[in-house]
């Protein structure tokens, strides 16, 4: 059946397929979690690479389609080779927040929103030039009291996104 069509049209029609993957891949991306050995996020990309370049050649060099996909498909592994390397991975490793990093919040003042047991989990809220952002926290050492909603704590320490916190007490040096 693909014998009935010219190399250059089926080259079109896998890159208006992976563009149209892509779109829906770039939607609905999040949603699906690809754990395996083939990463969408890297096939389409080699598909669409590779059918773009077939098509140029096609155009530009017709009758020598073997060596144009041959060609086509090294020239697009490597640029999604780069894709990955200098793209895909250094994203994957980012941290989700754009405002500050979670080592930036050590030794920063918050205030309790949700109180924070002697043993457990409450919430704190930083607040910054560029909004405010909660996160869970817990005492840093045993304390003795529960600190209250509304109370500053020191944020100590971040460990898994979990802040480690003891109260605030403002002292002043007497001259």
């Amino acid at each position: 059946m693909l014998h009935t069509y010219a190399p250059d049209q089926i080259y079109l029609y896998v890159l208006i397929g992976c563009a149209i993957l892509a779109f829906l891949l770039l939607l609905f991306g999040d949603i699906f979690d690809f754990d395996g050995p083939i990463d969408p996020m890297l096939i389409i990309p080699w598909f669409a690479f590779t059918s773009l370049f077939g098509y140029l050649g096609e155009t530009i060099f017709p009758g020598y389609s073997m060596v144009l996909f041959i060609g086509s498909a090294c020239l697009s592994t490597g640029l999604v080779f780069l894709l990955n390397f200098y793209v895909l991975i250094p994203m994957r490793n980012a941290e989700a927040t754009l405002s500050s990093s979670e080592k930036d919040f050590e030794g920063r003042i918050a205030t309790v929103l949700t109180p924070i047991p002697c043993e457990g989990m409450g919430e704190i809220q930083l607040t910054s030039v560029t909004g405010s952002s909660n996160r869970p926290a817990s005492a840093f050492q045993p304390i003795d009291e529960p600190l209250a909603a509304g109370s500053k704590v020191l944020i100590i320490e971040v460990k898994e996104r979990i802040c480690y916190v003891v109260p605030y007490t403002e002292k002043f040096l007497d001259n």
